[in-house]
């Protein structure tokens, strides 16, 4: 009669992973990483750094934002569509500097964040903050 098979435990299986994960660390010839990962929050005074240190690190405020951002594009579009069809003339000298102002946005928002992503994949800091405040 063949021995009966039993599951393993989840601490098998925790060690298994930690075992696995130490052998692709020592393959890539990186650090073991840490076994919790830790967010880093800086404590500098000002309601804008407060501000942006919640957005970077709450998902509810994330959240929040990327709502009102939904009902920003919602309400915008209808004006959008009435100033370019009826409209034409004001349009055609606001609409430019509105698409513009959008498109260097997106850039630099799109950029930032990959740079972000790429220095994360490689376990480095993040790239140098934009100056959101004088002084």
């Amino acid at each position: 009669m063949p021995a009966a098979v039993t599951a393993p435990t989840t601490a098998d299986l925790m060690a298994e992973l930690t075992a696995l994960r130490a052998e692709v660390a020592a393959l890539h010839g990186a650090p073991e990483a840490p076994v919790h990962a830790r967010v880093r929050v800086r404590k500098v005074p000002g309601r804008v750094r407060v501000a942006v240190t919640a957005l970077e690190s709450d998902p509810m405020v994330q959240y929040r934002v990327h709502r009102w951002g939904a009902v920003y594009w919602l309400a915008n579009f209808p004006v959008f569509v009435y100033l370019f069809f009826w409209q034409r003339t004001f349009w055609d000298t606001a609409g430019v500097f509105v698409i513009l102002m959008y498109s260097l946005y997106a850039n630099l928002a799109t950029d930032y964040g990959a740079m972000s992503a790429a220095l994360a994949a490689q376990g480095k800091g993040p790239p140098p903050e934009i100056p959101l405040e004088g002084g």
